[in-house]
């Protein structure tokens, strides 16, 4: 990517991650289904998949608001990251928990779609390092 900044192709590369996330929990359903022969277990397995992409799509959007801020000082920053990481943290539990208590949606399936979509900037960002 000519003429960005290394702070812009970062924020691709996240981006880019992502999109990597959303494609992972298609799979992951598509997966599910083929494997359960149940369209309840993709679903399911879609839910949290999708959990963990919007959890990192926030780290994203947080770590931006923070860049753009343009305040330096370590104690603004730590609590701007602090805030960001409750949300986000705010924002699995609520998700995961609704999806198991109020949809009934059965919790194995829902964990382990988002524990598979939750590997997937791990693994990307390996392989983006051997490059």
């Amino acid at each position: 990517m000519p003429g960005l900044s290394e702070s812009a192709k970062e924020k691709a590369t996240r981006y880019h991650i992502a999109e990597m996330q959303v494609v992972a929990a298609i799979a992951v359903a598509l997966i599910a289904y083929f494997y359960a022969n149940s369209l309840v277990v993709a679903l399911s397995s879609l839910w949290g998949a999708l959990t963990a992409a919007l959890n990192e799509i926030s780290l994203i959007r947080g770590l931006s608001k923070i860049e753009n801020k343009q305040c330096y000082q370590p104690h603004s920053v730590l609590r701007a990251v602090y805030r960001n990481s409750m949300r986000r943290f705010v924002l699995v539990i609520v998700s995961l928990s609704f999806a198991m208590a109020v949809l009934k949606m059965p919790g194995v399936a829902v964990l382990l779609g988002f524990v598979v979509a939750q590997v997937v900037p791990l693994v990307a960002r390996m392989l983006m390092i051997r490059r």
